[in-house]
């Protein structure tokens, strides 16, 4: 048996609570293929089947504490102990393949294409100092925007994205701010929206009120099949 969880839809023109009743989106008796969930603040793992990609797990210096365990892929977006933990990924005898930054890769069924982009950590930005991950796998699109602080994505990258059903966007800190974090997502058109909140959490309650979804509720996890997916349009969920 599986729970549910709830989330509101994304629109560009709603502000304050949903104009309509949360939206299931788990139906009792599915069975699900990709489990999401988080690693501390700012990072992910992503599993299906026997592959797992670690998104920026912190490192054993964060102050984010997270166990270790074992992942096939390591995607890193900037060089901080809150979100460079490559050590964090790796458990007894598993050694992930870790990206660093911009480039292309293939690891199994996993493919992976990072791009450049300006990123702000702490009080600092730089114009590379973030790498956007565009990750397509089992079956889905993943764009993990990092600790992006524009809102103006590479060329390179727009020039690279088709269809989006799955973003990772950061919210606060030296990142985008909630107004901003909300008007890249609602171009990108992706089929659900999962925000994090860098580094102050009111500021990610800002983008839920900006995207008129103050209803919804953090989940540990995120389990989903791609064909569900395939029927959201804008969803948004929080993982704590």
């Amino acid at each position: 048996m599986f729970g549910q969880y709830s989330c509101c839809t994304l629109r560009p023109d709603v502000r304050g609570q949903c104009a309509h009743s949360l939206v299931p989106l788990l139906v009792l008796g599915y069975t699900l293929s990709m489990i999401i969930t988080a690693l501390g603040s700012n990072g992910f793992k992503i599993s299906s089947g026997d592959t797992t990609i670690a998104i920026n797990p912190p490192s054993a210096t964060s102050k984010h504490k997270v166990a270790k365990f074992g992942a096939d892929v390591v995607l890193i977006s900037a060089s901080h102990p809150d979100w460079d933990g490559e050590e964090t990924a790796s458990h007894g005898d598993s050694e992930p393949f870790v990206a660093r930054g911009p480039g292309a890769y293939e690891v199994g069924d996993v493919v992976v294409n990072g791009f450049s982009s300006e990123g702000g950590l702490g009080k600092e930005t730089s114009p590379y100092g973030n790498t956007v991950y565009l990750i397509s796998f089992d079956g889905m699109t993943t764009l993990s925007l990092g600790a992006l602080s524009s809102a103006k994505l590479p060329q390179e990258l727009r020039s690279n994205i088709d269809t989006v059903d799955i973003v990772l966007v950061p919210v606060g800190g030296a990142t985008l701010d909630p107004k901003a974090a909300h008007d890249l997502v609602v171009s990108l058109e992706p089929k659900l929206v999962i925000p994090y909140a860098v580094e102050d959490k009111a500021e990610l309650a800002q983008f839920l009120k900006i995207a008129g979804a103050t209803g919804v509720k953090p989940v540990e996890k995120l389990t989903l099949r791609s064909k569900e997916v395939l029927l959201m349009s804008g969803e948004i969920a929080l993982l704590e």
